[in-house]
């Protein structure tokens, strides 16, 4: 088996096409192919797309995405106590090797992509191999499920555990179901918030498929700026990128939720309809409306969610706000391999006392579910 280094997932067309493919509607061909048409993954980024696939008989046999990293943007596994570290002793934290998907802090249920079986282990070896040729200060696998994060532990991976809020669906029939299953004081704070919107005028539209089009992109992308700007942050995307979600390959996977009053435009929030799973991704408003954004990116999504029978939303990282609204913490896992002997050891014994607090606290939180067996 032979390793390469591709600039463009374009290089490796066909084969992702058919075997690239998760959980999610992130891991897909189209997606990363948007995120490198619209520029947004470049070295103007800091996402440079370095992608490994690996040959047998010249063929391509099994894909694993990658970036070269220039910064620490849009990772959502915050690592700038490890730039420092390696700064402390004089070296170069950048550029670094990620695995991942670009802005987008989902859990993938895979690291290897593959048409048939493929010997894992020579896979991992070949990478940290080219790893140490190329001198990158370190590699990084974010948002993978458990089952792979031990998997990679067994290579001297550094485990390292987040927090998320999810919502799950307990085979509700309709919100009113939803509401009913929880504690008394929790559904009528529900229920006035909801109420405040409606007492004020305000509507919800919701279009998905192909009945989004370019007015409506263009809508979303301007509250998506609006947000951005009064948060003092940057943004990830451009206006080519959300154009893109409404093409052909990528239409039957977006729901664009747009709040109204008067037929004034309050605000938009983007979803992507997985197999199982609601994602919650970008939201923006144009002015600042109370409870609005838990109807555009939590209430609305669960509404949306039990209608199509979908199994779980997910609303992105952080926010302990989420609890009260029905999204319980949920664990997630990154590993990261450091090509430094002298930083390994010390980081190590950093994420093990970390990774004990982090479960400490999803435990405590997961006491404030607002869920109730009888309602009270």
């Amino acid at each position: 088996m032979k390793i390469e280094l591709i600039s463009s997932i374009k290089n490796a067309e066909y084969f992702c096409k058919d075997n690239f493919s998760d959980n999610s509607p992130f891991l897909r061909y189209s997606f990363f192919k948007l995120l490198e048409d619209s520029k947004c993954t470049n070295e103007n980024s800091g996402w440079i797309p370095q992608h490994f696939i690996f040959k047998e008989d010249n063929e391509i046999v099994a894909f694993v995405p990658n970036f070269k990293k220039l910064n620490s943007n849009g990772e959502y596994i915050f690592d700038h106590m490890f730039e420092n570290a390696y700064y402390q002793i004089g070296s170069n934290y950048f550029p670094k090797y990620l695995s991942g998907i670009p802005f987008t802090p989902v859990t993938r249920l895979k690291f290897i992509y593959s048409k048939n079986s493929v010997d894992q282990d020579k896979i991992i070896g070949l990478i940290l191999k080219v790893v140490k040729e190329q001198n990158i200060s370190s590699f990084h696998a974010n948002f993978i499920d458990y089952k792979t994060s031990k998997k990679l532990e067994e290579y001297k991976f550094l485990k390292r555990i987040g927090i998320q809020y999810h919502w799950v669906n307990n085979s509700f029939s309709d919100f009113n179901d939803f509401l009913n299953s929880m504690k008394s004081r929790k559904k009528k704070a529900i229920i006035k918030e909801r109420r405040f919107l409606k007492d004020h005028g305000v509507s919800f539209l919701t279009k998905e498929g192909d009945k989004v089009d370019e007015r409506d992109i263009k809508n979303l992308y301007s509250c998506y700026l609006n947000t951005i700007e009064k948060k003092w942050s940057r943004p990830y995307l451009n206006f080519d990128f959300f154009k893109g979600l409404i093409s052909a390959k990528n239409e039957k996977k977006i729901l664009l939720i747009s709040a109204y009053k008067n037929e004034r435009l309050l605000g938009c929030s983007v979803h992507f309809v997985g197999n199982e799973i609601l994602y919650g991704r970008y939201w923006g408003c144009t002015e600042n409306v109370p409870y609005l954004h838990f109807e555009l990116c939590y209430y609305q999504a669960i509404e949306y969610a039990i209608k199509n029978k979908l199994k779980k939303v997910e609303a992105g990282a952080q926010g302990e706000h989420k609890i009260s609204r029905g999204y319980l913490p949920n664990l997630t896992y990154s590993n990261h391999w450091f090509n430094n002997e002298v930083l390994s050891k010390p980081i190590q014994d950093f994420l093990t006392k970390e990774n004990k607090k982090t479960v400490e606290v999803a435990d405590y939180l997961s006491k404030f579910s607002p869920f109730s067996e009888n309602g009270n």
